[in-house]
């Protein structure tokens, strides 16, 4: 039993020639990145409650929220912030769960998140939940102006539709818009015909909130069932919003808020978010690929989508991809398959002068087979070649290259010793053969 690999060399042929097929089947196929995937187990909900004092948002905010999350059972632990306006909760699920499941689990605590909702009091604003964890963008393409006056929110417009191109994208996981600018109305009100008025600026701001027609107007609760009452009429244009009525006189006679500001609609001022690139103001458009994909494969969808493109953009437009993560991923595979060759040149080098020809070769011989077996046990198990995982593969191999040397000279102190071949080969095998 312990020489059958000696007595039978063309079982050993056979296998080592699935190997060598497998492990190159696989380098054609596996997921290559340049970082490893994080596991996310971590999420927040953040919800604004406008002018509430910390106990208020604690006592109708907070407690809704942790309530539904708590009937969870993957969800760890649970810790909150209750603070004047505002309700931070942050969620931790258990460490054991497989990444399948943590995508379930998040879809259940939004739900829950819902759930609560439908409790809130009213003023309070729809919470936000957060659970993308943390991921590094695969490329990002600026979008840019070739001239100071071309508008940004033009820029703007043809970003988002670059991303519904690169959404489109096989294995396309998230496409990200940073430095767009926001839409804000500007309601400018004459102080002198508000004041002739009697009204205020915050008297005016009632007024536009109440005739908006997205706030509810009431809520009806019975024993079992519950209606929420709202009324039509919800301002979706500036004309709609230069209606709103202000004053109504006896006669009929009414004051608009047309008659007494100035209503325009443009960028936000000052800009809450601004991106740049090559020094002039930019809307960053970041795409984030599936996890385990070759992300060598993927940027060349992204460059032949670029290039179908580029006929559609606007005059006064450019797009720059300022970011490509393949060509790192390249690079740091490059090197470190540089640094494996040079490492197994010198191991050879060493063995040759101290071993000989054959033990040399026989080592050689293994490092190459060992890893194209590892890669194909990867690609089976779904992990992707990235640097922590080339990184563990070195170091394992560095370890075999020991065990290998061992193995060729207790062999050859056999065959010195005058033993057969196949008895030597035996003895050596059943010397480190684990015992129970």
């Amino acid at each position: 039993m312990h020489s059958l690999p000696y007595r039978q060399p063309r079982l050993v042929a056979l296998i080592l020639l699935v190997l060598v097929s497998a492990g190159l089947s696989a380098f054609l196929s596996i997921g290559r990145q340049e970082d490893p995937t994080i596991t996310n187990l971590f999420a927040t909900v953040t919800t604004q409650f406008p002018g509430a004092d910390p106990a208020r948002v604690e006592a109708l905010v907070t407690a809704e929220i942790e309530e539904e999350l708590r009937e969870i059972a993957e969800v760890d632990t649970i810790t909150s912030v209750s603070r004047t306006g505002v309700s931070v909760v942050s969620v931790e699920l258990i460490e054991t769960l497989d990444g399948e499941r943590i995508e379930q689990v998040w879809s259940e605590a939004r739900d829950a998140v819902e759930d609560a909702r439908r409790r809130f009091p009213g003023g309070v604003l729809a919470p936000e939940f957060n659970a993308e964890g943390i991921s590094a963008y695969s490329a990002v393409i600026a979008v840019t102006a070739e001239h100071a006056d071309v508008p940004l929110t033009l820029t703007h417009a043809h970003a988002e539709a670059l991303g519904d191109r690169l959404r489109a994208i096989p294995a396309t996981r998230a496409v990200d818009l940073f430095g767009a600018p926001e839409d804000e109305v500007l309601v400018e009100i004459d102080p002198f015909a508000a004041a002739a008025l009697g009204l205020t600026a915050a008297d005016v701001s009632r007024r536009i909130a109440a005739a908006d027609g997205k706030v509810r107007a009431g809520a009806i609760n019975g024993a079992e069932t519950g209606l929420t009452i709202t009324i039509s009429g919800e301002i979706a244009a500036l004309d709609r919003l230069g209606r709103v009525v202000l004053r109504e006189g006896d006669a009929g006679a009414t004051v608009t808020l047309a008659d007494i500001a100035t209503i325009s609609r443009g960028p936000r001022d000052p800009a809450t978010e601004l991106a740049f690139a090559n020094g002039r103001p930019a809307v960053l458009v970041a795409v984030l690929a599936q996890d385990g994909v070759q992300i060598d494969r993927w940027m060349g969808f992204v460059r032949e989508a670029l290039a179908r493109g580029a006929q559609m953009v606007p005059q006064g437009l450019s797009e720059t991809l300022i970011f490509d993560q393949s060509t790192y991923t390249a690079n740091r595979l490059a090197e470190v398959g540089t640094n494996m060759a040079l490492g197994v040149v010198l191991v050879v080098a060493v063995l040759f002068v101290t071993l000989g020809l054959r033990a040399a070769a026989i080592v050689a011989l293994v490092l190459p087979v060992v890893s194209l077996a590892t890669i194909a046990t990867m690609n089976i198990i779904g992990l992707p070649i990235h640097q922590m995982s080339v990184t563990g593969l070195i170091v394992a191999l560095g370890l075999l290259v020991d065990a290998a040397i061992v193995m060729v000279d207790e062999i050859r102190q056999r065959l010195a010793r005058g033993m057969a071949r196949d008895v030597a080969v035996g003895d050596a095998v059943r010397r480190f053969w684990p015992r129970p």
